[in-house]
C-alpha cells in the first residue's frame, strides 16, 4: 500500500527516482513522547520533528559553514554542494551537485531527514523534494548584518542546535559591539570613503541593505555605494568619481591575494578616470578572500575587526589589541 501511495503522489517524477524514493524512504524517524516542533519557511514549507534531524543535506556553502559552526559534523551533515569547502572537514561530506544544478538522485541516496535550501537553488528541484516527502527548509541568507545572525538562529532552531547557535551569536555580537564602540565617535571627515565592487564594467557595488554596507559603516568607513538604488546594483563611474573613493575593497580567489592586488593596482594606474580620485593617486587596498565575503555566515562578521584595523589602526594601537 505504501508503494502505491508513493507512486500516486509522485507521478510526475522519473520512474527511477520513484523507485529510489520508495526503497530509501525519507530517512530515519526517531520516536519520542515529546510534542512535535513545527517550522515554516518563507516558501511555506513545513518541517516537523520530535527529535532533531540526524541526516542533513545542505545546498548552500554559507549554510554548510553555519551547520559546522553550530557544532554539526560529518555524521550529521551527510550531503553538500561541490562548492562547500569550509571548514576543511566539509570537504569530506559527499557531494550532491552544485547550487543551481543539484542532483535529485544524489540527495535521495543520502537519505536525508532535512534538506536546507536557499536562494539560487532551483525552485523546481525544491518542489520535487517536497513531492517525495523529503523535509525541506528554505533560508533567506541575503540582507543586512542582522540577517546573518538571524540565519544562524534559524538554522540552529530547525536543526535542534539552539544552544550552540546562541553561543555563536553571542560571540559574533560581541565582535560587532567591540568594533562599533571603537568607531562610534569618529567624525565624518575621519571616515575613509570606501568603494567595494567592480573597478571596470558596470561598476556593480554594495548598496544600502547589504551586509557589506553594514561592515563598512561599522568599521568606521563611508560607503561610496550608499547612494546605490539597491543592495547590489551598478553605479555610474561619474558618481563614483564625484564621491572620490580613498579605499578600495575587493576580493581574491584562486589567483591569490598578491596577483589580485597587482591586477587592481594596474587598473588604477592605467585608467584615466581613476587617476582623478584619491584612490587612484594614493591607492589603499583591502582585499578579502571571495569565499569569506560572498558567503553570509560567521566569517563575514569575523572579518570586521580586520577591516576596521585597516581603516583605523590608531583605534587599536592604544590598547595593543
Amino acid at each position: 500500500m505504501r508503494a502505491k501511495l508513493l507512486i500516486g503522489r509522485h507521478a510526475r517524477l522519473p520512474a527511477r527516482l520513484l523507485l529510489l524514493a520508495i526503497l530509501l524512504g525519507s530517512g530515519p524517524a526517531g520516536a519520542s513522547s515529546q510534542p512535535p516542533r513545527r517550522f515554516e519557511d518563507p516558501l511555506c514549507h513545513v518541517v516537523e520533528w520530535r527529535t532533531p534531524p540526524e541526516r542533513i543535506v545542505s545546498l548552500s556553502p554559507s549554510l554548510t559553514e553555519i551547520l559546522f559552526a553550530i557544532g554539526c559534523d560529518t555524521t550529521q551533515v551527510v550531503g553538500a554542494t561541490r562548492f562547500c569547502n569550509f571548514p576543511p572537514e566539509a570537504r569530506d561530506v559527499p557531494r550532491v551537485g552544485g547550487i543551481v544544478d543539484p542532483s535529485l538522485e544524489a540527495v535521495l541516496l543520502r537519505k536525508p531527514d532535512l534538506v536546507l535550501v536557499t536562494r539560487g537553488n532551483p525552485l523546481e528541484f525544491i518542489e520535487s523534494l517536497v513531492r517525495l516527502g523529503i523535509p525541506v527548509y528554505g533560508v533567506e541568507t541575503r540582507g543586512r548584518l542582522a540577517r546573518i545572525l538571524a540565519t544562524i538562529a534559524e538554522v540552529g532552531a530547525v536543526t535542534g542546535r539552539e544552544t550552540h547557535a546562541r553561543r555563536l551569536i553571542e560571540r559574533l555580537q560581541a565582535t560587532l559591539q567591540d568594533v562599533r564602540q571603537r568607531t562610534a565617535t569618529l567624525a565624518p571627515e575621519r571616515r575613509p570613503r570606501v568603494f567595494f565592487g567592480e573597478l571596470e564594467g558596470a561598476h556593480w557595488t554594495a548598496g544600502p541593505g547589504s551586509y557589506v554596507h553594514g561592515l563598512i559603516e561599522a568599521a568606521g568607513g563611508e560607503n561610496i555605494g550608499s547612494v546605490a538604488p539597491s543592495a547590489w546594483s551598478p553605479l555610474s563611474l561619474e558618481t563614483i568619481i564625484e564621491r572620490d573613493p580613498e579605499v578600495y575593497w575587493g576580493t581574491f580567489g584562486e589567483e591569490g591575494e598578491a596577483a589580485a592586488r597587482e591586477r587592481v593596482l594596474s587598473t588604477l594606474r592605467n585608467a584615466a578616470a581613476w587617476s582623478q580620485t584619491s584612490l587612484g593617486r594614493r591607492p589603499r587596498l583591502f582585499l578579502a578572500h571571495a569565499d569569506v565575503l560572498q558567503r553570509p555566515g560567521p566569517r563575514v562578521i569575523e572579518l570586521l575587526p580586520e577591516l576596521a584595523r585597516y581603516l583605523h589602526p590608531e583605534l587599536w594601537s592604544r590598547d595593543g589589541q
